[in-house]
């Protein structure tokens, strides 16, 4: 598993970036999003917090914050809690494979959802390539006609160098 915490410390670090939001029951919206992500070798894990504001209003959108710890075989799972009391557990294998398109792929499949009757499924697709994070976010509930799984957010995040990083965010 140390050879998984390896793979994934190359997610440390502060993200900013912009991204956006649909779904057939909602309008789109625009926001702007920090995320951060911190490693902690004694356990082993990754603990990351993510926030959003809304754009142009500027007003607080998402939050959530979890953790990412390694499984056996390349697997690694995501739990969180989000600010309106939903919590997600997810799974999925760490992609490394020297492809040109990525320096690290993980997709994250649902395996676990509370707090929230309407959804069914979840699935996180998080691509790093250099200094840029890009992730979609897919979903299925019940609020649709046919329930599958819907493209819901897309961002694309730059790591942020350390004196850029704004204070005011967190």
């Amino acid at each position: 598993m140390d050879e998984l915490i390896q793979k994934l410390s190359i997610l440390t670090g502060s993200w900013k970036g912009e991204g956006s939001g649909r779904y057939p029951t909602i309008d789109s919206f625009e926001y702007e999003e920090h995320l951060n992500f911190e490693l902690d070798r004694s356990y082993p894990l990754i603990y990351y917090e993510q926030k959003t504001v809304l754009m142009p209003s500027e007003e607080p959108g998402h939050w959530e914050t979890g953790f990412i710890r390694p499984l056996e075989d390349g697997f690694v799972e995501v739990s969180n809690a989000q600010e309106g009391g939903r919590v997600e557990v997810l799974q999925g294998k760490i992609e490394t494979d020297n492809s040109p398109e990525y320096d690290l792929k993980i997709v994250l499949d649902s395996t676990a959802l509370g707090n929230d009757p309407r959804l069914i499924k979840t699935r996180r697709i998080w691509t790093l390539k250099a200094e840029y994070l890009h992730y979609k976010k897919y979903m299925s509930t019940n609020t649709t006609m046919e329930p599958q799984l819907l493209p819901h957010l897309e961002a694309t995040l730059k790591r942020e160098v350390e004196e850029e990083r704004s204070t005011n965010f967190w």
